[in-house]
């Protein structure tokens, strides 16, 4: 754990001051700021749900962007190779970039303390349960689809194509609950437990359903060790 804490942090320190990730950062919190400023104050709708769903959505654009370089700069640079020599797990580097990317994610969402505080001096009957959960689903869903970046950028030595595939993965989870009403009610009941709107609804609600939870877990869980896998089997083709 201390490794995986130590290569963490150096992510992290070297995200927060690079260009790129600031840019990022800035871009995110402007389009997030600005939904919710029309829900707000031109809708009247005092709540963080509305913003909890944009968020959600800007994460299928914006999370790709953090991570594409994640696992690709390290290819494209050899470094990798280098890092593979070292008395390091690979399961420790993959876990160090999931947890660096989960710090910068957790820091965009600190900022979400602004709306709340907007909400809780122009709102009447806030959930503070739901606001709880809700940013928690959120955190959950952005782990998982961090995972889904640095899986995709394991895979090539381009950032580029890395954001374009952590993309089209990461939108397939998003858009699945807009598809069920195109498929047979037979698999209807089936299709949507693959669909991230559909697991963190029940966090916007303020409810707390293990099957969600466990669900982003998973998801974290299983792409993470895609993402060292894909690693370990290209280390045993350089070694033939």
């Amino acid at each position: 754990m201390k490794t995986i804490w130590t290569i963490a942090k150096k992510e992290y320190q070297l995200a927060m001051r690079s260009i790129t990730s600031n840019i990022v950062f800035v871009l995110f919190l402007i389009i997030s700021g600005s939904g919710f400023g029309s829900s707000v104050f031109k809708i009247g709708l005092a709540e963080l749900r509305g913003l909890y769903g944009f968020q959600h959505m800007l994460f299928v654009f914006f999370i790709p962007a953090i991570t594409m370089g994640s696992v690709a700069r390290e290819r494209q640079g050899g470094t990798i190779e280098l890092l593979s020599t070292l008395p390091i797990r690979l399961s420790h580097i993959i876990w160090g970039k999931v947890l660096a990317s989960a710090l910068q994610l957790l820091t965009l969402l600190v900022f979400n303390i602004i709306p709340l505080a907007i909400i809780l001096v122009f709102g009447q009957g806030v959930d503070i349960g739901a606001v709880i959960l809700g940013f928690i689903g959120l955190f959950l869903a952005g782990c998982s689809y961090i995972a889904i970046g640095i899986f995709a950028s394991s895979l090539p030595s381009n950032q580029v194509l890395a954001f374009i595939i952590a993309f089209l993965i990461s939108g397939f989870f998003y858009i699945t609950r807009y598809l069920l009403i195109l498929m047979p009610l037979s698999i209807v009941s089936y299709a949507q437990y693959f669909s991230f709107e559909y697991h963190l609804s029940g966090f916007m609600k303020g409810v707390l359903d293990i099957r969600d939870l466990l669900f982003f877990v998973g998801i974290t869980m299983i792409f993470s060790l895609l993402a060292e896998f894909n690693l370990q089997s290209r280390n045993l083709m350089q070694e033939r």
